[in-house]
């Protein structure tokens, strides 16, 4: 199974490189934003590997609040509206996302079907540096046919949705603040620096509040992976008030929520599905974060994420080992503490939340590894449940893990290759939880910087398991295209 789904892949995307219409079933972002190569005049790939990987002058670019300071404008916002126009300035503020899909193939010993949906999603940007120590991101989403969480229903539906997307944020540099209580500081393009010239440096503190995706700072960020994740399935009878998930999507195991029967709140009794990427790894939370680099080698990250109906605290410490040229490799350590984040189950009925919120502890290793057109990053993730109930410590199993490995190569200038290794270690409740493998494979070919083909094959290298959502599938075959506007 695994050999004919390589070549079926490779067969593919050789396809997709020299067909001049191409069949695609599942639109993905690209997660480049073109509104800051307008202004700064560059390319997408100036920042990028290809998107949505950064390369590591996109990751300081990043850093430093989405600002080049050789570059930036002394007077920022204004300088652009005096110098540049209001119309042009505001184009080069927006950018356009398009997410869709029309068609996924799985198979099955039950059965293979093809399933056909519409575009499911268009994301609108919102970007600009407002002065050389402030920047705003925000980003707006709509979903036409979007899956959520009935709160007044109390199960998964589908329905036109509008509102603020994954992130929505300011950066500021810190810098002068710490200069104003007496700190050491020095200029560089219009940004303060902690530090003197030839001595101890440190750029920020930065600090980023709204909603927040603070792992990017993370050697394996889950929001800049080549492989996305992909999309919940449910069923629900026609005439019924309520819906079953039938497939669970496939995601980095390693930062995923990893335990079985659990549940986000009481009220309105949504579950946390194994697969739900949580805490420090979510892709989006309200909180603050507070990231400064240290004499170009360590950065350090502090903050704190509202979660459910508590809120996480966390700690993150990268540090740099090489920086040669061609060659980056850099490990990251977590430890992220979660107040009152997910409920239990009650103990006399599974399927309904408990009254008892539990803690959780995550901690775990990444690294990255960039040599020419080679990209490696990988994490292995525990996560550990505290304040169970006595009644349930019996039917549940309170620790967990996860493992993540994701190769891309950039074989040609047009084409990048990625495979990824997915291994996950189940908590939760014992007669539910079930282990998962998954490795996945993927081609993209790149006609243009924003415009990308690819296609993907994920392979489910354990057992089938007809009545578990995490299992019940061989082979799920994606074709798409992403794009950024």
């Amino acid at each position: 199974m695994l050999r004919r789904s390589i070549v079926v892949v490779a067969l593919l995307a050789a396809a997709a490189g020299f067909a001049t219409v191409v069949p695609y079933v599942q639109v993905q972002p690209a997660a480049a934003v073109p509104a800051f190569a307008r202004q700064y005049d560059l390319q997408c790939n100036a920042c990028h590997t290809r998107p949505p990987r950064l390369n590591r002058f996109g990751e300081q670019f990043h850093m430093m609040g989405f600002q080049i300071p050789s570059a930036s404008r002394p007077d920022g916002l204004l300088g652009s509206l005096k110098e540049d126009g209001p119309a042009k300035t505001l184009i080069d503020s927006l950018a356009l996302r398009v997410v869709g899909g029309l068609l996924e193939y799985s198979e099955s010993p039950r059965e293979t079907e093809t399933r056909l949906e519409p575009p499911h999603e268009v994301e609108f940007f919102i970007a600009r540096p407002i002065t050389p120590s402030l920047s705003l991101y925000a980003e707006l989403e709509y979903q036409p046919n979007g899956v959520a969480f009935s709160r007044d229903r109390g199960f998964f539906d589908s329905g036109h949705t509008f509102g603020l997307g994954k992130e929505a944020f300011f950066m500021w540099n810190m810098g002068a603040l710490l200069g104003a209580v007496g700190a050491p500081t020095m200029e560089m393009g219009g940004q303060t620096m902690i530090g003197r010239h030839g001595g101890f440096t440190m750029h920020g503190p930065m600090l980023m509040a709204g909603k927040v995706d603070p792992n990017t700072n993370f050697s394996y960020s889950t929001n800049r992976q080549m492989l996305l994740d992909t999309e919940l399935e449910f069923e629900r009878e026609p005439g019924e008030d309520r819906s079953e998930v039938h497939r669970l999507p496939i995601v980095p195991y390693a930062f995923a929520s990893k335990f079985f029967g659990l549940f986000k709140n009481r009220s309105e009794r949504e579950p946390q599905l194994v697969t739900d990427q949580v805490m420090y790894n979510t892709t989006g939370a309200p909180g603050a974060d507070f990231h400064a680099m240290i004499n170009d080698v360590v950065l350090a990250e502090v903050g704190f994420l509202s979660e459910n109906e508590g809120f996480n605290t966390y700690g993150m410490l990268r540090y740099d080992l090489l920086d040669r040229r061609e060659l980056t490799f850099n490990v990251s350590v977590l430890l992220n503490w979660g107040f009152g984040v997910v409920r239990a189950p009650d103990p006399e009925d599974h399927d309904h939340p408990g009254d008892t919120r539990l803690d959780r502890l995550r901690y775990g290793i990444a690294a990255n590894l960039k040599w020419k057109a080679l990209d490696v990053y990988g994490a292995v993730i525990i996560d550990r449940l505290y304040g169970l109930p006595g009644a349930l410590r019996g039917d549940f199993d309170r620790s967990a893990a996860g493992l993540t490995l994701e190769v891309d190569y950039l074989a040609h200038e047009k084409v990048m290759l990625s495979g990824r290794f997915d291994q996950l270690w189940a908590g939760g409740l014992k007669d539910d939880k079930l282990d998962a493998t998954v490795l996945s494979a993927q081609a993209k070919f790149y006609p243009w910087q924003n415009i990308a083909f690819f296609v993907r094959d994920s392979v489910n290298l354990r057992p089938f398991k007809e009545d578990n959502a995490l299992r019940n599938w061989r082979n799920q075959l994606f074709v798409g295209i992403d794009w950024d506007f």
